[in-house]
């Protein structure tokens, strides 16, 4: 079986990469859950969700320990049942550091060595970019971004195509199956439309939430299996479908909102809350067919910044 080779340049000082390998929540961080002692010759375990026939604990002994140059540990899972090694070595170079790591000692692995090989280095490789984005986030500051109280975007990838997607935002049976409890679609003419035939420009809407509450609005724009758009109160909605690897990453829009103290917190506060928590059902829909939505006419409306359990009586002042 060949050994894993990764190279990483990363834009910090060996010192300070350094840290996200010898401090137990760092290294957390980016690989794994672990009891690190940073001791030569010190046993450790790195710990996550089981998966397959892995029963999610890799033990570990750290055999090499030179900071801020050298870690080496073993590492084996009850999947390989041997001894492997990695090596992780930094190098100053170009005013960063040049991270090499090395997964060797695969001799006495058993099981399906190439199977190994690939979600190991296919692992590394992951786990190195979380390493990356790490290292930068702590020595690069970031500005706050302004804020543009008119608009808003989210994004939100999903193991569907774009197809069903678009179905999902384009029928009265898609849309009722994760956003709102009730979906009427009127034509031009002012013909209800079917379940599952799909909106085009200019078609009126009545929804109902699950909270009761009765809401109007049209479909302004429609580009089939692409981009849909809404009006939505006093504002417009629109949902881009771009490809992204086997699935789809949405972006949904908000635009054109007032704004002004009650719009900032009522109208883009609320409101991305609010798609937040629908882009997360609809995921979960499409991607484990389940309905997570709460139907409650008492709670549904939780995500809400008018959501008030007091006055609704759900809990007493003290939260009792």
């Amino acid at each position: 079986m060949n050994n894993i080779r990764k190279e990483l340049f990363i834009n910090a000082q060996p010192e300070v990469v350094w840290r996200h390998l010898e401090d137990p929540e760092l290294l957390a961080g980016w690989l794994m859950r672990n009891n690190l002692r940073a001791e030569k010759g010190a046993d450790f375990q790195f710990m996550q969700q089981p998966s397959g026939n892995w029963d999610g604990t890799i033990q570990s002994r750290l055999v090499e320990f030179d900071p801020p140059h050298r870690m080496a540990f073993t590492w084996n899972a009850n999947s390989i049942c041997a001894d492997t090694l990695v090596t992780i070595d930094l190098e100053a170079k170009d005013g960063g550091t040049m991270l090499l790591l090395l997964h060797t000692n695969w001799e006495g692995a058993v099981g399906d060595l190439d199977r190994h090989y690939q979600s190991h280095s296919q692992g590394w490789e992951d786990h190195l970019s979380v390493l990356e984005k790490q290292v930068l986030g702590e020595t690069c500051a970031r500005p706050s971004p302004a804020i543009d109280w008119s608009r808003f975007s989210l994004f939100v990838a999903i193991n569907a195509s774009p197809e069903r997607l678009f179905d999902a935002w384009t029928t009265s049976s898609g849309l009722e199956s994760f956003f709102v409890d009730m979906m009427a679609i009127y034509d031009r003419e002012g013909r209800l439309l079917d379940a599952s035939e799909r909106v085009m420009p200019g078609c009126r809407y009545v929804w109902r939430w699950d909270s009761g509450a009765l809401a109007r609005g049209a479909f302004v724009a429609v580009d089939p299996g692409r981009q849909v758009s809404f009006t939505f109160g006093d504002s417009k909605v629109s949902i881009t479908l771009h490809p992204h690897k086997a699935g789809t990453l949405l972006e949904l829009s908000q635009f054109d909102m007032a704004d002004d103290e009650h719009n900032r917190m009522h109208v883009h506060t609320n409101c991305r809350a609010a798609w937040v928590y629908f882009l997360t059902v609809l995921k979960t829909l499409l991607e484990q067919g389940l309905d997570s939505r709460d139907r409650s006419r008492e709670t549904a409306g939780s995500f809400s910044t008018y959501f008030d359990p007091i006055a609704s009586g759900l809990i007493g002042k003290g939260g009792e």
